[in-house]
C-alpha cells in the first residue's frame, strides 16, 4: 500500500464537467460508473458519506457548493480564495449518497468525516474533527490533527495518523499503520504483515494473527503495550520496557541469563529481553519507556 504524491495529485486531472451549481441549499443527483472518483474539498464543515447499491451519486448540501460532474468523475468544492486561514471559506454540511466502489478523496479544514459501506479506496483528511468509517475499504488514509479515529472494516489496509487523539482499528489485514503524539492505540485484525503502531502518550493494543514473515513495530513513551496473539504464533520478539515489567503467557526461548525453555515468564522493569516463540518466522519490537509489557495468548 503507497499513499504518495501520485495517488493524491492523480485525483486532480482534467475532466469534462457535465453539471455546476452553487447555492445555499441544493439537492442533485447523476449517474456515475461504479467505481466512480469522488473529490471533496471543504474549508469549514462536515462531511458525511454513504454507500447505496445503485450507480448513482446524491448530494444533499446546506451552504454553497460547486459541482462538476461526468460519469466517471465528480468534484464537490466550496468556494473559496485558498486554504490559508485568511481566504474565509464558508462552512458547508454535506451529505453524499454513492456507490460502495466509489474511489473517494475527501478533506475538510474543521469538521468530522463520516463514511460508511464504502468499498473502493478511501483518503480522508481533517484538521480538526473526528474520522469514523464504518465498511469494507480495500485501502484507507485517515488522517486528522486534534480528534480520534475510529475504523471498522473487513479485510482492509489502513493507515491512521493523529496528533492528539485515539486511535480504533478493527478488521484490518496486511499493511497497518496508526500513530498519534497523545492518545491510546487500538488495534484488531488478520493475516497482519506490516504493522507500525506509535504513540507518545497512551496504551498501545493489538489482537490479531500475523503472517508468516510479518513486521511489527509497538513503541510507546508512557503507556503499557498488550498483544493478543493465536496459540499457534511463530515469532521472534525484541522487548524492551525501561520502568515497566515484561510478561508473556507463552512458551519461550529466552535470549537471556535467566531465560530458558518453559511455559510463561516475568521480567523486571528496564531489561531487554530477546525470545522465540514457535519458529520464530516473524519479526515483533515492543518498546516502553513507562509501562509494562505483556504478551497474551488469543483466539483470533
Amino acid at each position: 500500500m503507497r499513499w504518495g504524491p501520485a495517488l493524491l495529485l492523480g485525483t486532480f486531472s482534467v475532466f469534462a464537467p457535465a453539471a455546476a451549481a452553487s447555492a445555499d441549499e441544493l439537492e442533485r443527483s447523476f449517474e456515475v460508473e461504479p467505481d466512480v472518483q469522488v473529490v471533496i474539498e471543504l474549508l469549514a464543515g462536515n462531511i458525511e458519506l454513504k454507500a447505496i447499491d445503485a450507480n448513482e451519486l446524491r448530494v444533499k448540501a446546506e451552504g454553497k457548493l460547486e459541482i462538476e460532474a461526468s460519469e466517471g468523475r465528480v468534484s464537490l468544492r466550496a468556494p473559496s480564495a485558498g486554504w490559508g486561514p485568511w481566504s474565509g471559506g464558508m462552512h458547508v454540511e454535506l451529505e453524499v449518497e454513492l456507490p460502495r466502489q466509489s474511489r473517494i478523496t475527501a478533506r475538510t479544514g474543521n469538521g468530522t468525516i463520516e463514511a460508511e459501506g464504502v468499498e473502493g479506496e478511501l483518503v480522508l483528511r481533517t484538521a480538526n474533527g473526528k474520522i469514523e468509517v464504518k465498511g469494507a475499504p480495500r485501502e484507507a488514509f485517515l488522517e486528522t490533527m486534534n480528534a480520534a479515529i475510529e475504523f471498522e472494516g473487513r479485510q482492509s489496509e489502513v493507515v491512521a495518523r493523529t496528533l492528539n487523539g485515539g486511535i480504533e482499528l478493527e478488521g484490518v489485514t496486511g499493511d497497518v499503520e496508526a500513530s498519534t503524539l497523545s492518545g491510546a492505540i487500538k488495534v484488531e485484525g488478520d493475516a497482519i504483515e506490516h504493522a507500525e503502531l506509535r504513540t507518545m502518550s497512551g496504551g498501545i493494543e493489538l489482537d490479531a494473527s500475523l503472517a508468516e514473515d510479518a513486521r511489527v513495530q509497538a513503541k510507546t513513551y508512557s503507556g503499557q503495550v498488550k498483544l493478543t496473539l493465536p496459540e499457534d504464533t511463530s515469532a521472534r520478539f525484541d522487548v524492551q520496557s525501561f520502568s515497566g515489567g515484561l510478561q508473556s503467557d507463552f512458551s519461550a526461548r529466552l535470549d537471556d541469563e535467566n531465560g530458558g525453555a518453559g511455559g510463561g515468564w516475568h521480567g523486571g522493569p528496564g531489561r531487554r529481553l530477546s525470545f522465540v516463540i514457535g519458529d520464530g518466522n516473524a519479526r515483533i519490537s515492543i518498546e516502553s519507556f513507562s509501562g509494562g509489557v505483556k504478551i497474551e495468548r488469543g483466539g483470533r
